[in-house]
């Protein structure tokens, strides 16, 4: 999203999650530093939110071989973490 609001143009590569997750070692860590790391994420995500410009919401960039705007990225981003919200109340409340 960042990029993409800032104009770049270069395709994105796609991020392998089960590759990022293998090795990031969550299983090591308390409750309380894995809800820390979600407030940051989600602090830092909604303080670049408010930094793009109305011009930049509607800006397409290319993720792997497919066009999407940063909106539309926004929007993923804001289902996504109602995902881990949901795996996180029925697997561990």
């Amino acid at each position: 999203m960042l990029a993409i609001a800032r104009n770049e143009s270069a395709s994105l590569p796609a991020m392998e999650q089960d590759q990022y997750v293998s090795v990031a070692n969550f299983n090591k860590l308390s409750w309380a530093q894995l809800l820390a790391g979600l407030d940051t994420v989600r602090s830092n995500t909604l303080s670049l939110i408010s930094t793009i410009d109305d011009a930049a919401w509607v800006r397409n960039g290319i993720v792997m071989t497919s066009p999407v705007s940063v909106g539309t990225i926004a929007y993923g981003i804001a289902g996504h973490e109602l995902h881990h919200m949901k795996v996180i109340s029925d697997k561990y409340l």
